[in-house]
């Protein structure tokens, strides 16, 4: 008896061991991403650390739930309104470690336990145009992996002259656009003015030969009209007999809620309705040349419906500039998992080019150690794959950064380079344009007639 009495006291201290260590309640701190949890019962804090300042973050935290029966422990909402909403899991990693995962992303941030919040977090940041100038650069010291060779931020500031909101602004934004990096952006609600990155890179075909292109293709090539899908944003219709054309214009606002959920189950639909069998695909185009991006989830819903194996997408490592030791943090993969509803594992051609990019660029990545292989015709994707880290400043305005890098299962990254296609065609040139023609569409059914036969 003495027995069984001590062995069931083993056994609850076991029980309160494991429940210890499946809480979450603590301070977080993250490899690579700059962000501190503070997680305390239901209630969640959210910072933004570099080395010489602690911020409220920008993305703002809901009620922490409990999970169970599922990978995940716990959950909260996070949103940056107009931006973002989604929901940050956090996964078990040990007793003090967690992994947090934001939904609209495949990002899964490891993040340690700390003993205690900061004191620098305690305190407030004073807000001037200098503090603020100090912040943006050594957030990009720390985080922005795509400096010049031999670079790791720009030289040290020079604010005097600054004397209003208008002129900041224009300093920063100075500093981001020779990088002509799509994922960099800034916010400044005191001026209602925003600067997005995607809009000034210089290596873009022009929007007006994008849409006398795309006439072509709908006047020329196709055997009905495009039929439009997820309120637009995508459009079906086939090439000849047995071979369809996809354009997908971007990777989010499918509904009208544009939550990840609601994406994702317009999206399923409009799949099923794809692949459907009735329709006897046997060669398929997917259209990229005009595509910005959106949410990696849902590009990696599609590569899902395009295999019948198992097989790793792309891995993804976070820069960490300012934490010492190795430049970045251990690589993460993200698997592509057949899916079990409507599928097609016939020939595949994806035309691509520099407006190819963000999740545009993660899907056509994630599509590279699919069997049978795909055929990329087109021109370089943009070389924009990380997601937007976002960052908070002393003065309340919001900016953006890419902190990542995405290998391919040789280890290489195509960052800034862009993703180069197997058959180089100009995208829409003005030859093109002239004679009528699509010189990229004419090679994808060239392609695909030629597997059929």
């Amino acid at each position: 008896m003495r027995g069984l009495l001590f062995s069931f006291l083993i056994f609850l201290t076991f029980l309160g061991t494991a429940g210890s260590a499946a809480d979450p309640d603590g301070v977080w701190q993250t490899e690579g991403y700059g962000y501190l949890f503070d997680v305390r019962g239901q209630e969640v804090a959210i910072y933004e650390t570099t080395a010489i300042s602690c911020l409220p973050s920008g993305l703002i935290p809901g009620a922490l739930e409990h999970l169970e029966g599922e990978d995940a422990e716990a959950r909260f909402g996070v949103t940056i309104p107009g931006f973002i909403e989604a929901d940050m899991e956090i996964w078990p990693l040990g007793k003090d470690s967690r992994r947090f995962h934001r939904s609209d992303t495949s990002t899964f941030m490891t993040a340690h336990k700390l003993a205690a919040l900061p004191d620098a977090c305690k305190v407030n940041t004073a807000a001037t145009a200098q503090d603020t100038v100090a912040v943006f650069h050594e957030s990009f010291k720390i985080h922005y992996p795509f400096f010049a060779e031999g670079r790791t931020g720009w030289p040290a500031p020079t604010v005097d002259a600054i004397a209003t909101d208008q002129e900041l602004f224009d300093y920063l934004t100075g500093l981001m656009a020779p990088l002509e990096d799509a994922h960099t952006a800034l916010v400044a609600p005191s001026l209602d003015a925003m600067y997005f990155g995607a809009e000034g890179a210089g290596r873009s075909a022009p929007e007006e030969s994008r849409k006398a292109g795309f006439e072509i293709v709908d006047g020329s090539y196709l055997r009905s009209p495009l039929a439009p899908y997820c309120r637009g944003m995508l459009g079906y219709a086939e090439l000849v007999r047995g071979v369809g054309y996809l354009r997908v214009s971007g990777f989010t606002n499918f509904s009208e809620a544009n939550t990840p959920d609601a994406n994702l189950a317009a999206f399923e639909r409009a799949l099923d309705d794809f692949f459907d069998p009735i329709h006897g695909l046997a060669g398929l185009v997917i259209d990229l040349r005009d595509n910005a991006g959106g949410s990696d989830a849902l590009a990696l819903a599609m590569a899902r419906r395009l295999t019948e194996q198992e097989y790793i997408a792309y891995s993804k490592q976070a820069y960490r500039g300012g934490e010492g030791g190795q430049a970045w943090t251990d690589e993460t993969a993200t698997w592509v998992q057949a899916s079990d509803r409507e599928s097609f594992w016939g020939p595949v051609v994806v035309l691509t080019g520099p407006n190819s990019m963000s999740a545009a660029e993660t899907f056509l990545m994630a599509l590279m150690d699919r069997a049978p292989e795909v055929t990329r015709i087109g021109d370089n994707t943009r070389g924009a794959f990380a997601d937007m880290l976002p960052r908070i400043l002393p003065n309340g305005w919001l900016f953006a950064l890419p902190n990542e890098r995405y290998l391919d299962s040789a280890g290489k990254s195509y960052d800034r380079l862009g993703i180069p296609p197997h058959i180089r065609v100009p995208v829409f040139s003005e030859e093109d344009l002239a004679a009528g023609r699509d010189s990229a569409l004419d090679a994808a059914l060239k392609v695909l007639t030629s597997d059929a036969r």
